[in-house]
């Protein structure tokens, strides 16, 4: 990340209220709520990033149980055969009753499964189930297998700064996506996004 980076505001994107289809994960891999008494394995999937730098199901307790914001079953995980958690995200509800896709990781020895845009989408199915149709989320620009996802999922690019549309030119780029549609920060639709050409 660089400096300049570092003083421009978080990515927004925005889900609006469609359904979803999605297929089951990998073979031996399960979509489920996760437990109180696993946060270790949760801190696992989110290790050296934000804020996670160990561990501990006290620091689980205090991030993600002592939270409002953090309705009671709604960290999913995705589990392995053996049981453990291996990616999560939560289905975090804001400002009332808006929904967010929040703390998405996936533990290190287990990315490139695409096992993250499995728990993605449980978390957006989940606030659709519980008649929350649209959903945001907060990203970086570096987060790029993330974005993919995202993207995949429906969430359109938020252009609320004058910086978001270079930046996510640039992105579309480092994806090899072309175009992508875009919302304004009211929400509105605000065309396409084209990937950046040099």
């Amino acid at each position: 990340m660089s400096e300049v980076q570092q003083d421009l505001p978080a990515l927004k994107m925005w889900r609006p209220d469609k359904p979803l289809a999605v297929s089951a994960p990998p073979e031996g891999f399960r979509v489920r709520p996760l437990r109180d008494d696993e946060g270790e394995a949760w801190c696992s999937c989110l290790l050296g990033d934000m804020g996670v730098d160990c561990l501990s199901q006290e620091l689980f307790h205090k991030k993600m149980l002592d939270d409002p914001e953090v309705p009671a079953n709604s960290i999913l995980c995705v589990e392995d055969e053996n049981g453990v958690p291996v990616a999560t995200a939560t289905a975090q509800v804001k400002e009332g009753n808006r929904a967010f896709l929040h703390n998405v990781g996936v533990r290190e020895d287990m990315r490139g499964k695409g096992l993250g845009f499995f728990v993605c989408a449980a978390v957006v199915g989940k606030h659709l189930t519980e008649g929350r149709g649209e959903c945001m989320l907060t990203t970086h620009d570096w987060r790029l297998p993330a974005l993919k996802q995202y993207l995949k999922l429906g969430f359109l690019p938020c252009l609320f700064h004058d910086s978001m549309r270079g930046r996510w030119e640039t992105i579309l780029k480092q994806l090899r996506i072309d175009k992508a549609a875009c919302v304004n920060e009211d929400l509105s639709p605000a065309g396409d996004l084209y990937a950046a050409e040099n």
